[in-house]
């Protein structure tokens, strides 16, 4: 790996290497996240900033981009400029979520870097959109645990950074393994003395480490740039103990809780819930939900957050099948079910044993037609045409095969 990275920011001369955004491209992935805001696993993936103040869920639908209202990126700022916003961001977290084919771009751009770091990031990694009009970014002077590169796709970006020495009495205990944003009291122009300075215009790519503080600026014109986050920290205690509450939860109910109309026992209570936390804690659950996340990860070049399930396809004997480039595919079998990770999703078979010996069918660019595949499925081992045939679907809508031939 390069020796700037985790150590120092720095401007990346990446000629031929770097990615080619569509701004078009990304103008439309913004208004899809828009348009399912709040049918997201989390709204607050859709945020937006307006005169430096975080704009309110309920009101924000009117002020997102949209392609019956606006004409790419600058015609959102510019009706935003009539509707007397000055100053906006927003930001799309995690947008490989809203496409599959922007999902293996990022896909094919990250491994690279992940292979050259030898090792993947702990907390993973994701893409931010942020298209913006500011002098000074709302979020102010703040870190996140991510080393990140920042690619500009228009318009101007200028980062000051500094090392985590510089704020680290006024940001308390812990802040290096978390995100911490300082007070707006603490301004960029008032520490440029201490700051190592990346900026950029389109086409540029910048690079700051974890631990570095950061704040945004930018000449009040429109931009837009694209951030890929390596996480460097990830609360593994916090992890499993949100996996021993929803086991414990399931297990004991309403019962955990003491009190109420009924007079409940307290003793009875508590040694019900000693009796199975203790269990659940001397469970292999624990160790092979870790396990299973971890081999979702890789399937996903560790991207934390992946495009949802594709609609289930009807599927003709002769229609052909391709398996795309840069799919990844991961079985483990434990307690008679096998797991299959499939580009970051996880699937369930009870007694398909038989996926190891196709797995190796799926090899990138092969086309056959799914009565071809379902044979090959069935020679491995599938039980029945339906369990071939369900197989298909699933690898179909988990983008492990996609529809027609190889182009």
């Amino acid at each position: 790996m390069p020796a700037f990275w985790e150590t120092r920011p720095r401007v990346l001369e990446l000629p031929g290497q770097a990615p080619a955004f569509d701004e078009d491209e990304l103008f439309a992935l913004a208004c899809a996240a828009a348009a399912r805001r709040t049918a997201l696993p989390d709204p607050q993936d859709v945020r937006l900033f307006a005169d430096d103040h975080l704009v309110n869920p309920s009101r924000i639908d009117a002020y997102l981009p949209s392609p019956q209202t606006d004409e790419g990126f600058r015609g959102y700022a510019h009706r935003m400029r009539k509707a007397g916003v000055r100053t906006f961001a927003l930001t799309v977290n995690s947008l490989q979520q809203f496409d599959w084919q922007f999902f293996r771009t990022l896909r094919r751009h990250t491994g690279p870097v992940l292979a050259a770091a030898g090792t993947p990031p702990p907390g993973g990694v994701d893409c931010h959109l942020i298209a913006s009009v500011y002098g000074t970014a709302p979020t102010h002077v703040h870190k996140d645990t991510a080393g990140v590169l920042t690619y500009v796709v228009s318009g101007y970006k200028r980062y000051c950074t500094w090392p985590f020495e510089v704020f680290a009495d006024i940001a308390g205990d812990g802040a290096a393994q978390r995100q911490v944003n300082l007070p707006a009291s603490v301004r960029a122009e008032d520490h440029l003395d201490t700051a190592t300075v990346v900026e950029g215009g389109p086409g540029t790519v910048l690079y700051w480490p974890s631990d570095r503080w950061h704040c945004a600026l930018s000449d009040g014109r429109p931009a837009v740039s694209l951030h890929l986050a390596h996480y460097q920290w990830e609360d593994r205690l916090e992890t499993l103990l949100r996996r021993l509450r929803r086991l414990t939860t399931a297990e004991l109910g309403v019962r955990r809780f003491h009190g109420g109309r009924d007079g409940a026992d307290d003793t009875a209570v508590d040694t019900q819930v000693h009796k199975t936390v203790s269990r659940l804690l001397g469970d292999t659950a624990l160790g092979l939900h870790t396990g299973l996340r971890r081999l979702q990860r890789e399937t996903a070049t560790h991207f934390a957050v992946v495009p949802p399930p594709r609609e289930r396809p009807r599927l003709a004997p002769h229609d052909p099948l391709t398996v795309p480039t840069g799919s990844a595919l991961r079985a483990r079998t434990a307690d008679d079910l096998t797991y299959l990770a499939v580009n970051g999703h996880l699937l369930r078979a009870g007694g398909g044993a038989w996926l190891d010996a196709f797995l190796p069918a799926l090899a990138p660019g092969t086309t056959r037609t799914a009565a071809e595949w379902a044979a090959l499925a069935r020679a491995a081992g599938a039980s029945s045409r339906d369990d071939a045939a369900t197989l298909l679907a699933e690898l179909v809508r988990y983008g492990a095969l996609d529809a027609g031939a190889a182009g």
